[in-house]
């Protein structure tokens, strides 16, 4: 009998624990925690989607690009790819220095480009509205201004004005016969001369006309270069250096100074050997100048309606005249003559004497 139960007891356990195999988490789980699982596989999985499915299931679709694998079930038997291609980040690898942009339908990395390139941390602007900016370092009080003759913006001097005017203030100001640097062993100069605006300088009477400008580059030596327009109307970089100009300018060597006979437009420094200093030029352009006229021993100036007038001092120097047809001819003491025969001195006014010339 006992044996009987014993047996009867061991097959009711054993059918209470069959029962016990299939665990309902809805109803008999609570606060589930996987964190400590060895693996978990939520969704179902695979290379195609499933063709029935029921609102609020989710599959894992292995063949999709990374990122965008997951797929929710939004309507009866109706995939939808969740973290679509066109709302998500395009791959990082590969585009550094590169901005997020979108054409209105995906997203996409950009380099910079138009008027501005490098990288994001150190762009730097090339260029506005398609055209070049020069490189050169600006001076106290210039601005970026288009220079035609080179078809870029180039630091240059502007003008303050007056109310709004635009007119110059100081002479530095102006465009005219300008120096600048544009690389390190270049000179621009009168960059702004053309045929419709051209550069004049002043030489007394005669007025030359520079209508292009120049450059002038120095390939070697330190010192100091003389930028000047000579007397012939020749633009002229002087120097004791190894410098070369375009056709428009003539490098002069040995040159310490302006030449007495130049106009005179700026110097520019190289300390270091080859380069021209960044701020090493010095405006020597002037509009407002004098030259004082010392007469020397035998000779009188007179000045008399802004003209300077250079005569012999005739107490000093005699002067030539024509030979006198008697003794008593008009003359001015000092005044003298000469022909094949003699040779006549006016010895007071209106007064000759004559000596005989022979051969010894």
């Amino acid at each position: 009998m006992l044996r009987f139960f014993g047996f009867f007891s061991f097959l009711a356990c054993l059918a209470l624990s069959d029962g016990q195999t299939m665990v309902d988490l809805r109803t008999q789980s609570k606060s589930v925690d996987f964190s400590a699982a060895n693996t978990t596989k939520p969704f179902k999985s695979g290379t195609a989607l499933p063709a029935i499915c029921s609102v609020g299931e989710m599959f894992y679709k292995s063949d999709a690009p990374a990122g965008t694998n997951l797929y929710g079930c939004t309507a009866m038997n109706t995939w939808t790819q969740q973290g679509a291609a066109s709302s998500s980040l395009p791959v990082f690898a590969g585009n550094s220095g590169k901005v997020l942009s979108t054409d209105g339908s995906s997203a996409s990395w950009s380099a910079l480009g138009g008027d501005l390139t490098g990288a994001i941390g150190s762009a730097v602007v090339t260029q506005i509205q398609g055209r070049a900016v020069s490189s050169v370092a600006p001076q106290s009080a210039q601005a970026l201004v288009w220079n035609a003759s080179t078809s870029r913006w180039e630091p240059q001097a502007v003008s303050a004005g007056s109310g709004g005017s635009g007119g110059i203030t100081m002479l530095s100001q102006t465009n005219d016969l300008i120096a600048a640097k544009s690389t390190s062993t270049t000179l621009r100069i009168g960059g702004n001369c053309t045929v419709s605006t051209p550069c004049n300088v002043r030489f007394g009477g005669l007025v030359y006309s520079i209508t292009s400008g120049a450059t002038a580059t120095i390939s070697a030596g330190t010192g100091l270069a003389y930028v000047y327009v000579s007397s012939d109307g020749a633009l002229t970089v002087g120097h004791n250096m190894t410098v070369t100009c375009s056709s428009t300018c003539l490098a002069q060597s040995g040159i310490t100074s302006f030449p007495v006979d130049c106009v005179p437009l700026y110097t520019w420094s190289a300390a270091a050997n080859g380069v021209w200093d960044t701020n090493g030029g010095v405006d020597f352009r002037a509009f407002v100048s004098a030259k004082a006229i010392q007469p020397g021993t035998g000779l009188a100036a007179a000045d008399s309606g802004g003209k300077t007038t250079i005569s012999a001092d005739t107490t000093l120097i005699g002067i030539r005249a024509a030979v006198p047809a008697t003794s008593s001819t008009a003359c001015i003491a000092g005044s003298w003559a000469t022909d094949y025969s003699y040779y006549y001195v006016c010895v007071a006014a209106n007064s000759w004497r004559r000596a005989t010339l022979a051969a010894w």
